[in-house]
């Protein structure tokens, strides 16, 4: 997740199937990963390309 990109729009929350995105009342994006099956939906419907799916621990 890119915070710089973001615009707070909240469609990746939107998207989600699973309910892990979450926006927090600082306009700021933040992932449940514990739930998260990273189907990828949230990076795919960004307006502005701020979420990038890596393999965990690949960072």
């Amino acid at each position: 997740m890119d915070q710089e990109k973001c615009i707070a729009c909240g469609i990746c929350v939107t998207y989600c199937p699973e309910s892990t995105v979450l926006l927090t009342e600082e306009k700021k994006i933040i992932f449940d990963y514990r739930y998260c099956k990273g189907c990828g939906v949230c990076a795919n419907e960004c307006p502005v390309n701020a979420i990038a799916m890596v393999k965990e621990g690949s960072q």
